[in-house]
């Protein structure tokens, strides 16, 4: 599959996974306003419906004091109902004598007239009177302050009752302000910060002739609560399912690109192996062709000096070979390992000793300064040793074309004695920052630009790092470009292995 091909195809599953997020907060969000605008509608209802109702009240209640004390003190509403009764009394005491005053008709006229003209005038007095009753009850409203006028607790009462029936059963708190903005009354609340949220509110008797700016404010402190309860589960799910989408996602594209990398690195692996086979395998063609040869059976030098070239041509091989079977062991865990407790340092003079004779031959020096006082590790011995081999051997391999390798292999303790560091330096090319992290993949090569001098499969540095974890070490590597490379191995000492 091509770069661009996958490129493409993150793109698009970037795409359609925004898409997603983006329907699923269209959703969410649209269930949230519905839910918000249920709730604001039906205290808006509730508060108005209580300030009507307080409206009605305070109205019903002045006129029934009011019209009380005018019945009390005018008694010519009852005068007037008993003189009609009588009348009526005496000249309808009976079936027969109403039949009679029927067919009369006069003296019942005159009675109907007299009452009629009574109480017209009874009524004139009256409409005149409840006037006055009206502008009364306004002049005494408007001098009345709202604590006055309400009862908070009959005010909370109408709200609660008014919120049920609206289909809220929340709790809330309240505030009275009166028009000059001081707050006269506040509901008890443990919780001061009840009052630092949103609230609702509503002006009360705004229809007094001159309505004043007295206001009831409201606080929900579940009102968030009532939006999100009823999908606030289904939002957790669709949260968790989102993001073991975006884990699933992430972890595609990652291994997509990975296996593309790998795939090129194999490709690479399979061109320098192609190489690093052939000349070889040309030698000892050559070589073999050449023993065919009567003339050269007859001469032993030659003989020698080509069956010496077959020799080293297929050790040659068989160590390229073993190479690539080692790591394949290695990774499918079938390496057979023999850790015995040894001296590090002791291992460490050995593989620098035998390796003196190939920086001699590049005109380069090795030095060693082995400080650690705890050595003893649990180590592989064969595999440790190649581990050291394969770093001084890559420290030539990329040293400088015109200044000889100059290389230092160091060791020390930390503070406890729990760990041993192992360095080894060099004066080499140096690796890039952006290369760093990628030295110790398989088949990965460290580009030189157009320079192809350094020959190799890019196995040495995995095998390495496989060979450090195996000992439950670690190993990190510390570069500038041109300037070399160090590095740096932590192994646990055999004390600490004795502490755990």
């Amino acid at each position: 599959m091509k770069k661009r091909t996958l490129v493409l195809l993150a793109v698009l599953m970037a795409v359609t996974f925004l898409f997603l997020v983006l329907l699923e907060s269209i959703f969410f969000s649209s269930l949230a306003d519905l839910r918000r605008k249920h709730f604001e509608d039906g205290v808006r209802r509730t508060l108005y419906q209580t300030s009507r109702i307080l409206e009605e009240e305070e109205t019903t209640l002045y006129l029934h004091d009011t019209m009380r004390k005018l019945m009390d003190e005018d008694e010519t509403f009852a005068s007037l109902t008993k003189e009609v009764s009588d009348t009526l009394a005496i000249k309808l005491g009976s079936y027969e004598s109403r039949a009679l005053v029927q067919m009369q008709g006069t003296p019942m006229q005159v009675l109907t007239n007299n009452l009629h003209k009574k109480l017209k005038d009874n009524f004139a007095r009256r409409r005149i009177l409840v006037n006055e009753v009206a502008m009364n009850w306004l002049k005494d409203s408007e001098q009345k302050s709202i604590e006055q006028r309400v009862d908070m607790k009959h005010v909370e009462r109408l709200i609660h009752r008014e919120l049920l029936n609206n289909g809220l059963d929340e709790a809330f708190y309240c505030k009275l302000v009166n028009f000059k903005g001081q707050v006269v009354y506040t509901t008890e609340c443990k919780d001061s910060t009840v009052y630092e949220g949103t609230y609702y509110s509503q002006l009360l008797f705004p229809n007094d002739f001159n309505p004043k700016m007295n206001l009831i404010r409201v606080y929900f402190p579940g009102e968030k609560n009532y939006v999100f309860s009823p999908f606030s589960s289904l939002m957790i799910i669709s949260v968790i399912i989102t993001f073991m989408l975006l884990c699933t996602f992430i972890s595609t594209i990652v291994l997509m690109f990975r296996q593309y990398n790998i795939a090129e690195s194999k490709t690479d692996f399979m061109n320098n192996m192609t190489h690093e086979f052939k000349t070889p395998i040309s030698s000892i063609s050559l070589a073999s062709q050449m023993l065919c040869d009567e003339n050269i059976m007859k001469s032993p030098e030659v003989l020698k000096n080509i069956s010496q070239i077959i020799r080293d041509e297929t050790k040659r091989l068989s160590f390229q070979v073993e190479k690539v079977l080692q790591i394949s062991l290695l990774e499918n865990e079938r390496s057979i390992m023999k850790f015995t407790d040894m001296d590090v340092n002791l291992i460490i003079e050995d593989v620098v000793n035998n390796f003196k004779l190939k920086v001699k031959s590049k005109k380069g020096s090795i030095s060693t300064e082995l400080k650690a006082t705890n050595a003893v590790a649990t180590v592989d011995e064969l595999h440790f040793t190649n581990v050291i081999f394969n770093l001084l051997d890559n420290a030539i391999k990329y040293s400088k074309m015109d200044e000889p390798p100059h290389l230092k292999v160091r060791t020390w303790n930390d503070n406890e004695g729990k760990a041993i560091y192992i360095s080894v330096q060099d004066n080499g090319i140096g690796i890039r920052r952006d290369q760093l992290k990628k030295i110790f993949e398989k088949f990965h090569r460290v580009s030189t630009g157009n320079v192809h001098n350094v020959k190799g499969f890019g196995l040495g540095l995995a095998y390495v790092k496989k060979i450090v974890e195996k000992h439950n070490g670690s190993i990190k590597a510390e570069s500038e470009l041109g300037e070399g490379t160090t590095f740096i191995i932590t192994l646990p000492t055999l004390k600490n292995k004795k502490d755990v």
